[in-house]
């Protein structure tokens, strides 16, 4: 049986559905070890083996211990984390990026001047853990020997391959246990409402005139993000329901409560390829998001999801759901991705399991 080191952020979190799926699948074909630099504010339980290290000397002490086969590491940051393991041990690694890593790279373009110098003064280990990455060191990964691949979502490749060896660049497909959330039994009536609703740094609504618009009772559900209070923000439309987070286990159950849900975002990348538009499309209930880019637009559409170019058009869509042709597109389109394609999807870098 291999052994696969994961190097994570701050595992384990509940808010964190792509990593999660992957160690949930990973552990159950393998020896796995998950590492992150940071441990969670809001820790969750976790039947794989995790820990978390304190710099780069840690995280090699561990991984000889665990003595991997070959290394995953999520998330840009993560890449000097990884190439240190795999180097010091001799073993294959690959990345898994995600929008996240966009807007690192976006936000560090308009300070490149700085990240030098910030560089020499704190080093790579703290820099990884305050989220920023050195173009030295990320040209250091990209000519690694030990890297095997990276895998971003196909609205990210342009961008990844500016870094990285187009050759080496994979899609990173959504996925999703589908049995667990498949149901074609009749959905409830409601209206759920997915998205950061709240600007917490300015203590006002993202998207209130969204919600007054929809003209119905919506169901909107908190990640548990600590500082987010969303109970002090003032003028919270009246349809608004703010209900209690629920784990990961209950959302199966949960979904069937709804007939649609209205996914709100800002911007090309304000999404990535959500976890959750396959799980509501596994159980019968319709997506509607806002049209952001070609992957995002197709990814919401080839399930028989709807698009919005402004919000005005939300409440005559849902005068429209249920559809039972579109309902059936979403079923038969999620099984392209249910989680046990990954295995496959790794081959491409050489991991089989």
């Amino acid at each position: 049986m291999k052994r696969i080191l994961i190097i994570g952020r701050a595992f384990p979190n509940s808010a964190h559905g792509y990593i999660n799926n992957d160690v949930d699948y990973l552990a159950a074909k393998a020896e796995v070890l998950v590492l992150s630099p940071n441990q969670p504010m809001a820790p969750f339980y976790s039947p794989v083996h995790f820990n978390y290290f304190n710099d780069e000397e840690d995280l090699i002490r561990q991984a000889r211990q665990f003595r991997p086969d070959f290394i995953v590491a999520w998330l840009l940051p993560n890449h000097f984390f990884a190439r240190a393991a795999a180097e010091a041990l001799g073993v294959p690694f690959v990345l898994k990026l995600h929008t996240p890593d966009y807007h690192t790279l976006a936000d560090q373009a308009k300070k490149r001047r700085l990240l030098p110098a910030i560089r020499k003064t704190v080093g790579e280990a703290q820099l990884a853990r305050a989220y920023r990455v050195s173009a030295t060191s990320l040209a250091a990964t990209s000519r690694s020997s030990r890297l095997s691949g990276v895998y971003c979502i196909p609205g990210l490749r342009d961008e990844f391959c500016r870094h990285f060896p187009s050759e080496k660049v994979f899609e990173l497909k959504p996925r999703i246990d589908v049995g667990r959330f498949h149901d074609e039994t009749t959905n409830g009536d409601r209206i759920m409402l997915l998205g950061s609703l709240l600007k917490r740094r300015e203590g006002r609504l993202s998207f209130g005139a969204i919600a007054t618009g929809i003209g119905l009772p919506v169901d909107w559900f908190p990640m548990p993000t600590p500082g987010c209070l969303w109970m002090d923000v003032p003028d919270v439309p009246g349809n608004v329901n703010f209900m209690k987070y629920r784990p990961p286990s209950e959302m199966p159950a949960l979904y069937k409560g709804y007939r649609a849900i209205v996914m709100v975002g800002e911007g090309r990348f304000s999404r990535g390829l959500s976890l959750s538009v396959l799980e509501a499309q596994a159980a019968g209930v319709a997506v509607v998001a806002p049209s952001l880019r070609p992957d995002f637009d197709d990814f919401v559409q080839a399930g028989g999801g709807y698009l919005f170019e402004d919000p005005s058009e939300i409440p005559g869509i849902l005068r429209g759901i249920p559809d039972s042709g579109r309902r059936e597109r979403g079923f038969r389109n999620v099984a392209a991705f249910d989680i046990q394609g990954l295995g496959e999807e790794l081959r491409h870098a050489g991991l089989v399991l």
